[in-house]
């Protein structure tokens, strides 16, 4: 079970959570000639385009329609860091941070997570199963950022190379810390899928599962991690990495891909070595049947590498079936099945609560904001996910985002979004929040006011 809320703190803020990004970003270093010291300052590049994300902006060229606006320029200023308010056009833009080595981009995420460890919300993610003890359950998968018949850049992947149909793709792997019951998920540096220096084969979501990994052991080394996995992975290598770095593993098992694990298990069943139960929740009428059994060989190839599987079935009401196969190393008994069930089940909100609302909530992760020759594209995605991170923190410990999502948008983060908009781009803004007093309170002055009392 998840902990009790506490009290909301202002680590969770806008206004902490974006000077961390801003802070990073301006460590990124010049790569200009001569640092064209009389320029625009570098740190505004990256920031700008931070902004754009955490805007919600639907393209560069929007951004870029009011750079030279004041009351904008005031804005990026006071909220982003923006140095004078001096936004680079979406040309220049494009060109400089095309060559920024992705990795800068990644850095934010580590700085605020230790901001999320301190505020002391990150116990309400704590996972208790058997004898394990706070833990943490991370969802990973991949997902498709860009594809194109056309457009390409030195980190595409390439779709029937050579054809007549060739085309160009990008995807990312991403992961969230989740908790069954939490809606909000907490995303860690994502990893993105794309060709890799002095490869001539494309990348793939195994390869990139390995960088991801190896990079949350180096950000994160005493997070207890239970990793949670789809049927792509359910193999002694990804295992025996996982494993490698004294983490736990929940993994998907599809019948089409495990037949011979499945089999073991029948055949264990049939000798009486399986345990089964059928319940039914008295208050919604939900049946559940499962069973499950420890120590089984993964698979023919593989006999050393053992497992522990649980099949378990849920029929509603309306009699329909829903069925889930998991592996684990994870000792399973009557005791810990309910919890592992959850856990497992988990795995859905890297699909839904991540990767549909990235693509169906205004972030825009799959719109081509330019894409660049080198790293444009992969940058831009990185940024993508760091604004719904500052988001989903934000929905997790500030009261006035969670009061102006609540009260004035009745939870519709869209709403919410188009308003934030609107302030940003018409009215001159101080602080974060009294964007948000103005929003709850619906201010109508030209200068949004904010009383600290």
């Amino acid at each position: 079970m998840a902990k009790p809320i506490q009290k909301n703190c202002t680590h969770l803020t806008a206004s902490h959570l974006i000077k961390e990004v801003t802070d990073c970003l301006v460590d990124i270093p010049d790569h200009r000639p001569n640092h064209c010291k009389n320029g625009i300052p570098f740190g505004n590049f990256a920031k700008s385009a931070f902004a754009m994300m955490q805007m919600k902006m639907p393209s560069m060229l929007r951004f870029d329609s009011q750079r030279e606006d004041p009351v904008q320029a005031h804005n990026l200023e006071t909220l982003f860091d923006v140095v004078n308010g001096r936004v680079p056009s979406d040309t220049r833009m494009r060109e400089v941070l095309d060559q920024l080595s992705p990795h800068w981009f990644q850095k934010p995420y580590k700085k605020i997570f230790s901001r999320f460890q301190r505020s002391g919300h990150l116990q309400k993610f704590e996972f208790h199963i058997g004898h394990l003890k706070n833990h943490y359950l991370l969802a990973i998968d991949g997902t498709q950022t860009f594809f194109s018949g056309k457009l390409h850049c030195d980190d595409c992947c390439v779709k029937n190379q050579g054809k007549a149909n060739e085309a160009y793709y990008h995807q990312l792997m991403g992961g969230c810390i989740v908790h069954p019951d939490q809606k909000v998920v907490i995303p860690l540096a994502p990893e993105a899928i794309v060709r890799q220096d002095g490869c001539t084969k494309n990348d793939c979501e195994k390869s990139a599962l390995k960088r991801f990994l190896a990079n949350v052991k180096k950000d994160h080394p005493y997070l207890k991690l239970i990793i949670v996995l789809d049927g792509l992975y359910a193999d002694g290598p990804t295992i025996r990495l996982i494993k490698s770095y004294g983490w736990h593993y929940i993994i998907i098992a599809k019948d089409g891909n495990h037949g011979s694990l499945i089999e073991a298990v029948d055949e264990l069943d049939k000798q009486g070595k399986v345990a089964r139960c059928l319940k039914t929740d008295p208050v919604t009428g939900i049946k559940y049947w499962y069973r499950f059994t420890n120590d089984v060989p993964l698979n023919k190839s593989n006999p050393v590498e053992h497992v522990n599987v649980l099949d378990f079935v849920e029929t509603d009401k309306k009699g329909d079936r829903h069925t889930w196969s998991w592996i684990t190393d994870i000792p399973l008994t009557e005791k810990t099945i309910e919890a592992l069930m959850k856990g497992g089940r988990c795995r859905w909100h890297i699909e839904n609560q991540t990767f549909n609302t990235l693509k169906k909530q205004d972030y825009h992760l799959e719109h081509n904001y330019g894409h660049g020759e080198q790293h444009l594209a992969t940058n831009l995605a990185y940024l993508t996910v760091l604004a719904f991170l500052v988001d989903q923190l934000q929905q997790l410990g500030s009261p006035e985002f969670q009061k102006a999502l609540k009260e004035r948008t009745r939870g519709v983060r869209i709403h919410l979004w188009e308003l934030m908009k609107g302030y940003f781009q018409t009215w001159l803004i101080k602080t974060w929040e009294g964007l948000f007093d103005a929003i709850i309170s619906r201010t109508v002055a030209g200068i949004v006011p904010y009383d600290s009392s």
